[in-house]
This record gives C-alpha cells, structure tokens and sequence, in this order.
C-alpha cells in the first residue's frame, strides 16, 4: 500500500500565536481528500532533510523579527541548502505572525521558497499580505487559516497523485 500524502507545517513560536496559526492550517489540511492525508507540525529547529523530502506539501511560518523571519526558521533554510531539490516543486505556503512587519516577513520567506523551486499554493503580493496575522490570531484568522490548510492539503495530495502517475508511467 501506498503512503498517503503528508503535509508538513513547520513553525517557531516564542509567545503561542504562531504556533496556534499552524495547528489551524493543520485542522484544515487534515480535512482535504475526506481525511486521507496525514499531517505533521513540527518546529523548524526540530525539522531535518526526511521531513522535507517525505512531505507532499509545506508551510513555513514565523513570528515577525525586524521585519523578517526568525533565525531558527533561517537556520532550516541554511540548512536544507544541499538537498533544495526535496522543494521542487512541492506546494508551499507562508505565514507569520506579529505586531508589525508580517508582510515582510512572509515575503522574506517566499523569496527562499521561489529559490527552492516550491508551488505557491497561496502568495503574498500588493494586493493580499497573504496569511499575515497581528498579534494573537483571532477567530477570523483561525477560519482564513484552517481554509488555507484545506487548500494547501488538496494541493498536496494532488502532488502524490502526479508523482503517483510518473511512477506508473516510468516505472
């Protein structure tokens, strides 16, 4: 039997909001194929090279550091350097949390992730911040991040689909 898509949200949190932003995203990526995807939260500095190459999707998320990501979320790009091509591909989101500069924030990811070659599921841009989120992520947020979960899953197991296919055809 098969594996079933994973989807790997990857986050670091000091005060909780971050983290509580991918726990919603979870709560909605476990939702997509009727819940035929397993699903993992992880820290960043807890995240090594299987995580990335096993996930059919990944969602990065920080708190906001002068505007940019926090240095743990920095360290695991440094770090997943040597092997980005476990990234082509793969669908992606960005989140962050924060009073001030999400925006930025979750731009300084993207930028990693464009170089990595990911499949932006959802991106920021001058019209949308994207998943950015001031302080304590209130209802609203939660909904908006659970929907964005979903998204994110169905991307995700569409991805195991596709390699699924070439697997058959090359196989």
């Amino acid at each position: 039997m098969a594996d079933r898509p994973n989807i790997l949200i990857i986050f670091t949190s000091w005060s909780g909001n971050t983290e509580a932003l991918a726990e919603a995203i979870a709560g909605g990526a476990r939702g997509a194929g009727n819940g035929n995807v397993d699903v993992t939260v992880k820290r960043a500095g807890d995240t090594g090279r299987g995580d990335i190459e096993k996930a059919s999707a990944l969602a990065f998320g920080s708190p906001t550091y002068y505007s940019y990501m926090s240095g743990e979320m920095k360290t695991l790009f440094d770090k997943a350097l040597p092997f980005r091509d476990a990234f082509y591909k793969k669908p992606a989101i960005a989140f962050a949390t924060g009073n001030g500069g999400q925006q930025k924030c979750i731009e300084s990811i993207e930028r990693i992730l464009e170089f990595f070659e990911v499949t932006f599921v959802q991106r920021s841009d001058i019209l949308s911040a994207g998943l950015a989120v001031q302080g304590k992520p209130d209802e609203g947020a939660l909904r908006q991040a659970k929907a964005i979960g979903r998204k994110l899953g169905d991307a995700g197991i569409a991805y195991a689909c596709s390699l699924g296919r070439k697997n058959i055809i090359t196989g």
